[in-house]
């Protein structure tokens, strides 16, 4: 996917993911759900959270993680990025 084609919000997302380990936790244990409750989980975030009218591109964000193979490749993403800044012995 082109850097271009990639909302802001979502790579704001993907950042925090990077920079906050409880964020990050939390998004790992998503991916032990099966993809239709983990799909439903995300969306039902996104909706509790534009009524409370949060940021509106981390909503959107939230809500694309639950299109078909964009949790899988955030999730490569943010583990690529860790290991990219892991020391290597």
């Amino acid at each position: 996917m082109p850097q271009s084609a990639v909302p802001e919000g979502l790579v704001k997302f993907a950042h925090a993911l990077v920079e906050s380990a409880y964020l990050r936790s939390w998004f790992y244990s998503l991916e032990h759900l099966p993809r239709t409750h983990r799909d439903e989980a995300l969306l039902q975030m996104a909706r509790h959270m534009r009524r409370a009218k949060e940021d509106p591109d981390l909503i959107s964000a939230i809500s694309l993680l639950a299109r078909p193979k964009m949790y899988e490749t955030v999730l490569a993403a943010v583990r690529e990025r860790l290991d990219e800044a892991s020391p290597h012995t």
